[in-house]
């Protein structure tokens, strides 16, 4: 079976082995393994790097089906140069990570997480964005996709607080940009 896929996250097991968080077109966020990606000679492991979209195959194993023959679709290039764009991705991910349940396809945040970044890498393309407007934008966005008001407490929804959040005010702060407080 091949899919498509974000990668969200990814945990490191056994020696070699990561466990690959996604979020799929078909069935929305879910689990996989990818074996050995870890090895210095794997040639999976630069396509299954953080914010890549990919296209893979699976095959069923005696926990999380395993990928194989993974493939980079887009790696939004821009974005990965732009300190600023990687800590706004990472706040993204993060949301994803603690906010989205795994296993429920929803088109409208496949849609949304695939347009973020196309819109994160033509903001570091061009170098001149405004990174916290544009993470101010992109929580409003995302609660207004998941159905939730504008004004909701993404830390309380997660149940904890958003410490890629920290991180993306901390680059901000230093690549010169005055960021309110209640910008964020």
């Amino acid at each position: 079976m091949r899919t498509q896929a974000i990668i969200l996250k990814k945990i490191p097991i056994r020696e070699y082995d990561e466990l690959v968080v996604c979020y799929t077109q078909d069935s929305g966020k879910e689990t996989f393994q990818a074996k050995s990606v870890l090895r210095p000679t794997s040639k999976q492991a630069s396509h299954l790097d953080l914010l890549n979209f990919v296209d893979f195959s699976l095959v069923h194993g005696n926990g999380h089906p395993i990928i194989t023959s993974a493939y980079v679709l887009n790696s939004w290039p821009h974005l990965k140069s732009s300190l600023a764009g990687l800590a706004a991705s990472y706040f993204l991910l993060e949301c994803f990570d603690k906010l989205v349940f795994d296993g429920q396809r929803d088109e409208k945040l496949w849609d949304f997480l695939a347009t973020q970044f196309a819109k994160y890498n033509d903001s570091a393309r061009l170098n001149n964005a405004n990174w916290p407007q544009i993470i101010a934008s992109a929580k409003n966005e995302i609660l207004a996709v998941m159905g939730y008001d504008s004004g909701t407490d993404l830390a309380g929804l997660a149940d904890g607080h958003f410490k890629s959040l920290q991180f993306a005010k901390k680059v901000i702060r230093l690549s010169q940009w005055s960021l309110p407080n209640n910008a964020l």
